[in-house]
């Protein structure tokens, strides 16, 4: 893996929208993350959405990528409202253009059920999980340890307090 220096010094070679650069700049962001600079993450990633918007549109699935990461970083940084703020429409265009089934749609139906449960949304994060287990309920044996995870998530939450 380049160094951060090595993936600046790329993407000022090359530009801001060059595919290679936005590659390179997603790297980058994640790197903020994993390290702990969640504000200069969400600011990369901001920045990201709006590069990749315009230079291969909305509903290309990068495009849609570098959403997702916006959303997971915000939720890590405890910046739970505006993490569902992105999820939401994200998981929108997402079954629009990928299909309920795609394998990012459930990775943000689930993240979207786990910051609704941190915002005290119970009854929206069972809603996200039920539509969560009908999806994997066609993809995967009704044995699958996700499938029997989500289900125990689901009686965890429907549990009498």
């Amino acid at each position: 893996m380049p160094s951060v220096r090595e993936l600046e010094e790329l993407v000022a070679t090359l530009g801001d929208d060059h595919p290679d650069a936005l590659t390179s700049r997603n790297n980058l962001a994640e790197a903020r993350a994993h390290a702990g600079d969640f504000r200069g993450a969400v600011t990369d990633f901001r920045a990201l959405v709006k590069d990749h918007t315009a230079a291969a549109g909305a509903d290309h699935p990068r495009t849609l990528d570098v959403r997702l990461n916006l959303a997971r970083v915000l939720g890590t940084a405890g910046q739970v409202s505006k993490a569902i703020g992105v999820c939401e429409p994200l998981l929108r265009d997402q079954v629009r253009v990928l299909g309920p089934e795609h394998a990012d749609v459930l990775e943000t139906r689930q993240l979207l059920a786990n910051l609704r449960y941190k915002a005290g949304d119970a009854e929206g994060a069972i809603e996200d999980l039920e539509q969560l287990l009908a999806a994997l309920s066609h993809v995967l044996m009704p044995t699958h340890n996700r499938i029997t995870k989500v289900k125990r998530d689901i009686a965890f939450l429907k549990r009498p307090t």
